[in-house]
C-alpha cells in the first residue's frame, strides 16, 4: 500500500493555490523539483520569515517526507507551526495533520487515525482539511483491514470532493477507491486463502463483495477533468491496472512491472520500492503465476529484506513463506509463516484494537488515552511526560496544570506555552477533553449502567453538574442522556 503517492496528491491539492509551480512538480511526479521550489525558504532567518512563509515551509515538510528526509521534514514543520503563533485554529488543524502524515508514514496507524479524526472534527477545518482528513481516515483503516470503516471515509469525501471548486479532489478520490479494489482483489484470491490478516478482516465484514461494489459504486465515477491530466494520477492508475492483469493470470504484464520496480524512484519516499516488488509478488501469487513472485523477490536485497523499511513487516513474511514453498524449503516456509503470524497478531493487538470506525453522527472515533495517542505525538519529547502525568491523574477532580509543570520541573507558564504552540491548545483544555472522552466513552460502552450519569462523570474527575452538561454539549454536540438513549 502507498500512503506516499496519495500524500503526494494531497500536497499538491491543498497547496495549489498558494504555490503553484511546487504543486505543478508534485502533480507531474517530480518531487525532486518540488522540493526545490521551495527550499529557499532555509535561507531565511527567523526573524525574516513571515506569515506568507508558512505554506512554503508547509511545502518544504511534505516534500523532504517523500523524499525519506524524515528529520528536515519535522523541522520544516515545528518552523511553520511557530510562524502560526497565535492562530490557535490553523495551529491546531496543522498539527494534526502534519503529525498525521508523518505516523502514517512509519506505520503508526492508532495515532495516525485519531490526528485525522481530530482534523476532520475541528469546526475551523476547511473543506480541503476534511477532505485530507478523512483520505489519511481511509488509508489507515484499509491497512489495518478495516474495510468497511475506509469505505465510509471514502464515501464521505466523495460526498464533499463532488461539491468542490478543484477537480483534483474527485479523481484523487476516485484513483483511491480503484487502489482499494485491487488490493482487496489480490489479498482475497484463493490463492491467498491462508493470509490470515485478511481472511481474519473478510470473515469480520458485514457485507459481501456485491455489496460493497453497489455501495462504491459512486466513489468510483470520475465526475471531475483535468487537463492535462497529472502524471502522477496517470502513472498510479496503470501501475494499478498493471497489477489487475497479472492478478487475472496475464503474464504479459510482468516485464512492465518489471521496469517500474527497477526504477524506484518514480514510487517517491523511502522504502516505497520495497513495497511495489511486494505488490508484485502478491499479485502474481494471487494469479498462480509463481515463478514471477519468485523473480520479484529475488530483486528485494538484504537491507529490504532484514529492516522491510517497515514497522510492520507482516506482507513481506506471507511473501517470503510463499515462495519458500514453491522452491520446495518446507522448513523454511515454516519459519517465515511463523513469523508471519506473530508479527500479524502484535500488529493486530497494537493498532487495530484502538482505532475505532469513523462516527457517523459525529464525525470522529472515540478518543482515548492509551500510549500511543496523537497529542503524545504531537507534543516535545519533554512534554509528552507531562500529558502521561495528566492522562493516568484525570480522576482527581485537584489536577491543575501547577501540579502538571512541576512533575516535569518547568513553569507553569513554559508548559501553557509548549501545548499551545504544539497543538493548539491549554494543558487545562486538553484535561477537560479527555475527562470528556472519558465520560463519552463509559456511557457508550455502558459502563455507567447501575451509576448516575453523574458518578460516571465523577469517576473521571468531573466535579461540576454545570461543567458536564455544558462541556459536554460544546465537546459532543448533544447531552450525555442523548448518547445513552440516542
Amino acid at each position: 500500500m502507498f500512503s506516499t503517492v496519495y500524500f503526494a496528491l494531497t500536497s499538491a491539492l491543498s497547496l495549489q493555490d498558494q504555490l503553484p509551480a511546487y504543486s505543478t512538480a508534485l502533480l507531474d511526479s517530480a518531487f525532486d523539483r518540488a522540493y526545490c521550489q521551495v527550499d529557499d525558504v532555509l535561507e531565511c532567518s527567523r526573524r525574516d520569515l513571515t506569515a506568507d512563509d508558512i505554506s512554503r515551509l508547509i511545502a518544504l515538510g511534505d516534500s523532504s517526507l517523500l523524499l525519506g528526509h524524515d528529520e528536515d521534514a519535522e523541522e520544516a514543520y515545528r518552523r511553520a507551526q511557530k510562524l502560526l503563533g497565535a492562530n490557535g485554529d490553523r495551529l491546531r488543524i496543522m498539527s494534526c495533520r502534519n503529525t498525521g502524515w508523518q505516523l502514517m508514514l512509519r506505520d503508526r496507524y492508532s495515532a495516525s487515525a485519531k490526528c485525522f479524526t481530530r482534523m476532520c472534527n475541528d469546526e475551523a477545518a476547511t473543506a480541503s482539511d476534511v477532505l485530507e482528513g478523512l483520505l489519511g481516515i481511509a488509508l489507515v483503516q484499509h491497512q489495518i483491514g478495516h474495510q468497511t470503516a475506509a469505505d465510509d471515509a471514502l464515501l464521505r469525501a466523495a460526498e464533499l470532493a463532488d461539491e468542490h471548486r478543484q477537480a483534483g479532489w474527485r479523481l484523487l478520490v476516485a484513483l483511491l477507491a480503484r487502489e482499494f479494489d485491487v488490493q482487496l482483489q489480490i489479498r482475497g484470491a484463493a490463492t491467498l486463502g491462508d493470509h490470515a490478516f485478511w481472511t481474519s478482516a473478510r470473515s469480520a465484514s458485514m457485507q459481501s463483495a456485491g455489496e460493497r461494489t453497489a455501495r462504491m459504486h459512486h466513489v468510483h465515477e470520475e465526475t471531475a477533468v483535468m487537463s492535462p491530466m497529472p502524471l502522477l494520477l496517470v502513472q498510479r492508475r496503470e501501475y494499478l491496472n498493471l497489477l489487475d492483469r497479472l492478478v487475472q493470470g496475464d503474464a504479459s504484464a510482468a516485464d512492465r512491472l518489471f521496469f517500474a520496480i527497477d526504477e524506484p524512484q518514480r514510487f517517491g519516499g523511502a522504502g516505497q520500492g520495497f513495497l511495489a516488488k511486494l505488490d508484485v509478488i502478491l499479485a502474481a501469487l494471487a494469479g498462480g503465476l509463481d515463478d514471477i513472485a519468485d523473480r520479484v523477490l529475488v530483486k528485494i536485497n538484504r537491507s529490504e529484506g532484514e529492516a522491510g523499511t517497515r514497522r510492520w513487516n507482516v506482507e513481506y513474511l506471507y511473501a517470503s513463506s510463499k515462495v519458500a514453498v514453491r522452491r520446495g524449503n518446507p522448513a523454511q516456509a515454516l519459519q517465515f509463516y511463523s513469523k508471519y503470524a506473530s508479527e500479524a497478531l502484535r500488529c493486530l493487538r497494537l493498532e487495530v484494537v484502538e482505532v475505532r470506525p469513523l462516527d457517523r453522527a459525529h464525525g470522529g472515533a472515540h478518543s482515548g488515552t492509551t500510549a500511543s495517542d496523537d497529542v503524545s505525538a504531537r507534543l516535545p519529547a519533554k512534554y509528552r511526560r507531562a500529558y502521561r502525568y495528566i492522562v493516568d491523574n484525570l480522576n482527581r477532580a485537584n489536577l491543575s496544570t501547577r501540579e502538571v509543570a512541576a512533575h516535569v520541573d518547568v513553569t507553569e507558564r513554559a508548559l501553557q506555552l509548549a501545548f499551545k504552540r504544539s497543538i493548539g491548545v491549554s494543558p487545562s483544555n486538553v484535561i477537560r477533553s479527555l475527562r470528556l472522552d472519558g465520560v463519552r466513552n463509559d456511557l457508550l460502552d455502558g459502563d455507567w449502567a447501575g451509576a448516575s450519569i453523574f458518578d460516571t462523570a465523577s469517576r473521571w474527575g468531573v466535579s461540576s453538574r454545570s461543567a458536564l452538561a455544558k462541556g459536554y454539549r460544546r465537546q459532543f454536540n448533544e447531552s450525555p442522556s442523548e448518547t445513552i438513549y440516542g
